[in-house]
């Protein structure tokens, strides 16, 4: 990676952050028509699917003519392959590639040019500007193993693998201003901190992402590490998607790097995510379905002065909705939103086991049952209705297994 191109890229995205909405709908439109004339010409998958509905590079001008073009799912592409769905201007063994985790049951092998890089690393870094990050400061990032420490930017790496002590005490040598990682093993410090009996190092800034933050987990951190909690949520084929402000209303999309549409359906009560990438010319994501949900915030003025388009949250995923008899779905935000309202409710995970059934793990702590399990069906008939049995079992730790992401709620019923 060009360490100047990768600066360029992060001072031209702090720059961007700030344009008005007249001047976003321009850039994009702008990089649309370039992404577009590209993918027809360069992409045969994207140049069968124009074909297919009679739709010429000429007929996308606006943002408006972006609905013309149908939804490319991860299965389409995946039944294309490389072959198909990759520029013919790229070498393939030129291209870094990144296979996703495949926790929504469908690996898959992303190929990436050294402009997307760059705009991905400048994404990424332009996140943790916005939540206090200054270069110069110590910086420890609890991801997946296989990173190298970068002595010259103060940052260490630390494994999600690691237990929740190790981590304590790698945060207490590292003594880290800012302190990222994903949800659960930052859950696990700070449970482990609340009940250790000497003092932590506590760092100024903890920034949270792969895994839903429910607002029990967000107090959780809050008071463990004592320092400002900002969640970030970012997709591999499209780098970081939306982003928390110190306004704390709502993630901001990043509109300066991609265009975001909210697909609504009569199956769920939150929006589809459909993504267009305009910053990825090797492997084109034309109106991607992400398979996340969420739903717009209607105003578009935020308190920081961005007038990048907002989400409320990410209301899960489409593998994560329940389904019920009448095959309508739930998301996840639904029934957090319910459980939530009860009072000294701990962590809980919501596993749905056939279309009649679903199980409530409750993870007892110092306060015991307290008569929890009545609460918890009284909150979550409304939302799923008299047909669905709740059982409610506690259990002492409903922690993953090390280096596995918290899914708040799963269908396991393959529907």
């Amino acid at each position: 990676m060009n360490p100047l191109r990768q600066y360029r890229s992060y001072r031209s995205l702090l720059r961007s952050q700030w344009l008005n909405r007249e001047a976003i709908s321009v850039r994009q439109e702008a990089r649309l028509r370039a992404l577009v004339d590209h993918a027809y010409h360069h992409v045969p998958y994207y140049r069968e699917l124009f074909d297919s509905v009679g739709l010429k590079p000429s007929h996308i001008r606006q943002l408006d003519d972006l609905q013309k073009i149908p939804i490319t799912t991860k299965s389409m592409l995946q039944r294309a392959g490389p072959s198909k769905h990759v520029s013919e201007k790229y070498n393939l063994d030129a291209l870094v590639q990144e296979r996703t985790s495949g926790s929504t049951g469908q690996p898959f092998t992303s190929y990436f040019d050294p402009h997307f890089l760059s705009t991905r690393n400048g994404l990424f870094l332009r996140g943790l500007h916005v939540a206090g990050y200054r270069f110069g400061q110590k910086l420890l990032l609890i991801t997946a193993g296989g990173k190298q420490l970068r002595p010259w930017l103060r940052w260490r790496y630390a494994s999600i693998e690691s237990s929740a002590g190790d981590l304590v005490s790698e945060l207490n040598r590292f003594r880290p201003t800012v302190l990222y990682g994903c949800t659960t093993p930052l859950r696990l410090m700070a449970e482990y901190i609340k009940a250790s009996s000497y003092r932590a190092h506590l760092p100024k800034i903890v920034i949270s992402t792969a895994e839903t933050l429910d607002n029990n987990t967000l107090s959780l951190l809050k008071a463990g590490f004592g320092a400002d909690v900002y969640d970030l949520y970012g997709l591999t084929e499209m780098g970081l998607v939306a982003w928390e402000c110190p306004a704390h209303d709502g993630y901001h999309l990043s509109e300066d790097t991609m265009i975001v549409e909210f697909v609504r359906d009569d199956e769920h009560d939150a929006s589809k995510l459909i993504m267009t990438n305009l910053e990825l010319e090797a492997m084109p994501l034309i109106r991607f379905q992400t398979g996340d949900l969420a739903s717009p915030v209607a105003d578009r003025d935020c308190r920081c002065g961005r007038t990048l388009q907002r989400i409320r949250r990410i209301e899960g995923r489409l593998v994560d909705c329940l389904r019920l008899h009448d095959n309508t779905t739930v998301t996840p935000y639904r029934l957090t939103l319910a459980l939530e309202s009860i009072s000294g409710l701990g962590r809980y995970q919501i596993l749905q086991e056939s279309s009649d059934r679903c199980n409530v793990r409750v993870e007892i702590g110092n306060s015991g049952q307290n008569g929890l399990e009545g609460k918890v069906r009284e909150v979550l008939s409304p939302v799923l209705g008299a047909q669905m049995q709740v059982r409610v079992t506690f259990e002492k730790s409903i922690a993953p297994a090390a280096g596995q992401k918290f899914r708040i709620v799963e269908n396991k019923t393959g529907h």
